[in-house]
């Protein structure tokens, strides 16, 4: 067979083309450049989604969190934090989008594990529209850059081929980079060389543990499918959601549960005093056995749990997990103060 007359083999090419002309962003050296060191970390869990089509910003505004219209508009974030909900409005996954060249193109950021049911769930709300679902683990990696002095320090594109943008979440988690999967660490550490020093990720400095510290659940580990809603996943507070744009998926009992006030828990970060089974789901509870919440995740004696509110936070009552002492903390990323309609609603 002529190799060029092969459908598959044609379609290929024409996506590596897309490809190229999709992520190249003009190439801008940074400016004032002074040596500082950060780590740098590849995201081996996370996959990146193509989403292609005339009409992928209505498609995905119909079924995200927050206003996909933002990022393809002038002025427009680079990337965004959104969930995609069930029809009882919890959470199925987590995602960041990030916007292209290609007004038609939004690259999507999701947990490797839950892929597969993410593309199927995004094809399944097609309809009759002519949007390509594809993933492009094989053309780009999600690496991520953190521990800088200054947090809110500005992060420079210093590679035409590469897609530099702060976390869409909290500062405090660093700036998102996307390469090619040919760029390896040596590649991608000469072209940020003029930024700074780059480390590699260590047991005690990683990306896991940093959102551990700052209690920001990712994956469907951390944040199982239809288990939890978006504001328990702080999605308000992490820039993950819009009570402003139309209905989506999920909206009616997220826009109720906001204007209500009634959360009674969410994700915060908790310090253990003994190590618990890694990636285990664990309960915890008050001295007296009363159950308080559970933990989705934990490294070195640090860990993201979903825990009531009110009974963990006011009078800081003594937590324990399988019998140990444990630690909640109010992260400082929370507003500092709370409707009071809200503040009566957890003490129920």
């Amino acid at each position: 067979m002529n190799r060029c007359s092969n459908p598959w083999f044609i379609r290929a090419v024409r996506l590596q083309i897309r490809n190229l002309h999709e992520l190249r962003i003009p190439y801008a050296r940074p400016m004032g450049i002074s040596q500082r060191n950060f780590t740098l970390e590849p995201l081996a869990n996370r996959e990146l989604i193509r989403i292609h089509g005339a009409e992928v910003v209505p498609f995905l505004q119909g079924l995200a969190t927050n206003d996909v219209a933002r990022i393809q508009s002038s002025g427009g974030p680079a990337s965004m934090y959104a969930h995609f909900l069930n029809k009882s409005g919890r959470v199925l996954y987590d995602t960041i989008m990030y916007r292209t060249n290609n007004p038609d193109t939004i690259l999507v950021e999701c947990d490797r594990e839950a892929s597969s049911d993410f593309r199927r769930h995004l094809r399944t709300y097609r309809v009759r529209r002519r949007i390509e679902v594809d993933s492009v683990d094989d053309e780009y990696t999600s690496w991520v850059m953190f521990n800088f002095k200054d947090g809110s320090e500005t992060v420079g594109n210093p590679h035409p081929d590469l897609f530099v943008s702060p976390d869409p979440r909290l500062s405090a988690l660093g700036t998102r980079v996307l390469a090619p999967t040919n760029m390896d660490w040596a590649k991608l550490t000469k072209s940020f060389a003029d930024f700074g020093t780059a480390t590699p990720a260590t047991s005690d400095s990683n990306y896991q543990l940093l959102r551990y510290k700052q209690g920001v659940g990712e994956g469907s580990l951390e944040l199982p499918p239809g288990k939890c809603f978006p504001l328990e996943a702080n999605a308000d507070y992490l820039n993950g959601v819009s009570f402003q744009k139309g209905c989506y998926v999920g909206q009616e009992l997220t826009a109720r549960v906001h204007h209500s006030g009634v959360i009674r828990k969410r994700y915060m970060p908790i310090r253990l005093t003994a190590p618990i089974d890694a990636g285990s789901s664990q309960e915890v509870t008050s001295v007296a056995g009363a159950k308080l919440g559970r933990v989705f995740g934990s490294a070195h004696n640090h860990g993201v749990a979903l825990l009531r509110i009110e009974k963990v936070l006011n009078g800081r009552p003594e937590l324990m997990i399988d019998g140990e002492r444990c630690y909640a903390e109010r992260p400082e990323w929370w507003p500092e103060d709370l409707p009071g309609k809200r503040r009566l609603a957890f003490a129920e």
